[in-house]
């Protein structure tokens, strides 16, 4: 599978492409055509040096505001005068299925059939990706298609297997190229770093993609991954557009390797290698079987060979249901064995206990059933928490002392932490009460209704005349 990155028909991208090793780039037609360069006589050869491997697209958008058939034949003509430089080329893409067909059947029925590329519409249904399978070695997929079409997957791997090669079409999400068997992806993603200030970078294992929102936390933290690729770590955390791109070009080589399965887990695909160029996998093999691979027939399993998936543990207890029937219920449970492998294991590298052909020599006891063993399992989560953060705290330190937004945000992480364990020893127990109060009724007479009214009133009716001249007579001797 090879990377397209699209933009080279720009003169500061292709020379940017130059400078990371990059090999397969995209050139658009239209985009050419607007930046007011010559339509006839422009040859790809004196713009491009030799190992650029040059795949055309017309580049048309969708609200095109150009007449299509002098657009086709400006592309027609630009794609005959460069047919010996380009490596392949896509079709005009419109709605219209009609003018696409009868394209098909004139101007392009005489090309070399490994370099022209239709695509499929995807209005046409998977019905008409199988017509064009049965004419077509190689077929353009669009990317939009794969989010929307949710079984493109089964029906790309089953046309795979007969034969045909799929080309993605601006997309090179990492869930699609896993998903679909594909020749290669053409992608303008490498440009967003210095566009929409994004951050593209492969951590060893896995391609990251972060937005502009992160960008401070994200580049801070591969400081390690700029040095074994040959960027300029300065330029990276002062956000230097060039060296951004590079390193967006430099973690999709590294991508493609990993799903050509190539092992660079050291780094040692790097864009300072040499530029050597395999053989394309876009030339027409000299023999293609079209015909259908046989269906094979499944047996069933004997009930004795079948048994539960190891990923949980499972335990079976006794329960009696509502009408007093006895029944066994399975409940599941972690599960303490490791299906590690020793040979494709991620820390193979650097694991003490390697052994090959071995699984793991370590074991995970963990078991969280009681509130105690739920405090010790966040104590020690802490701990670790705790030893992280006072690394990355002499990292920053190491390093000029400059306020790094990864420390703080796992100091953040360690008081979460912290304050879950508090709350599970904190054992107070309260009542609270809401007294909603309507009218002009006291809160007493809200809460006890007309009980209140009585202990408002005095016992026996109150103080008669004599009572009250008496006590306001026993008050007025004593001041």
């Amino acid at each position: 599978m090879n990377i397209i990155y699209l933009g080279a028909e720009v003169p500061s991208n292709r020379t940017l492409l130059e400078t990371t090793g990059a090999t397969h780039v995209g050139f658009s037609f239209y985009r050419m055509m607007r930046r007011g360069l010559p339509k006839k006589g422009y040859l790809l050869e004196n713009h491009f040096d030799d190992h650029f491997q040059i795949h055309v697209h017309p580049g048309l958008p969708k609200n095109f505001d150009i007449d299509l058939s002098e657009f086709s034949e400006m592309y027609e003509a630009f794609v005959a005068e460069n047919m010996t430089r380009l490596i392949s080329f896509s079709e005009i893409d419109v709605d219209d299925q009609t003018y696409v067909d009868n394209q098909r059947r004139t101007c392009w029925s005489e090309v070399p059939p490994g370099k022209f590329l239709p695509i499929w519409n995807p209005s046409t249904g998977f019905k008409g990706l199988n017509t064009m399978a049965e004419r077509y070695l190689d077929i353009g997929l669009p990317g939009d298609s794969l989010e929307t079409e949710t079984q493109m997957a089964t029906v790309a791997r089953t046309l795979a297997r007969q034969g045909t090669r799929f080309h993605i079409l601006g997309s090179a999400k990492p869930d699609n190229l896993r998903s679909v068997p594909a020749e290669t992806a053409s992608t303008m993603s490498w440009l967003s770093p210095m566009m929409n200030g994004e951050t593209i970078v492969w951590d060893g294992t896995k391609l990251m993609r972060y937005p502009k929102r992160m960008k401070d936390q994200a580049r801070a933290r591969y400081r390690h991954v700029y040095t074994a690729a040959g960027i300029d770590v300065d330029l990276i955390l002062e956000d230097d557009p060039k060296e951004v791109c590079r390193l967006a070009v430099w973690s999709y080589q590294q991508y493609e390797a990993r799903l050509n399965g190539v092992d660079n887990n050291d780094f040692l695909y790097i864009n300072n290698d040499g530029m050597e160029v395999e053989e394309s996998g876009e030339s027409t093999p000299s023999n293609t079987d079209k015909r259908p691979p046989q269906v094979r027939k499944l047996e069933a399993r004997n009930p004795e060979e079948m048994g539960n998936l190891p990923v949980f543990g499972y335990n079976t207890t006794t329960e009696i249901d509502e009408d007093g029937t006895i029944k066994d219920v399975p409940v599941v449970h972690s599960q303490q064995t490791s299906l590690r492998n020793c040979n494709t294991c991620f820390v193979a590298s650097n694991c003490p206990a390697f052994k090959p052909d071995s699984l793991c020599a370590f074991k995970l006891p963990i078991e969280v059933k009681t509130k105690d063993q739920l405090k010790g399992l966040l104590n020690a989560v802490i701990e670790m928490q705790g030893q992280r953060v006072a690394f990355m705290r002499f990292a920053e330190e190491m390093n000029g002392g400059y306020a790094d937004p990864n420390v703080s945000q796992e100091m953040d992480r360690l008081f979460k932490l912290i304050k879950t364990v508090k709350e599970l020893d904190d054992s107070r127990e309260f009542i609270r009460m809401t007294v909603e109060r309507q009218g002009s009724a006291g809160v007493l007479s809200s809460i006890f209704g007309d009980k209140a009214n009585v202990l408002k009133e005095l016992p026996n009716d109150g103080l008669n005349e004599n009572q009250t001249t008496k006590i306001i007579k026993d008050l007025t001797e004593n001041s």
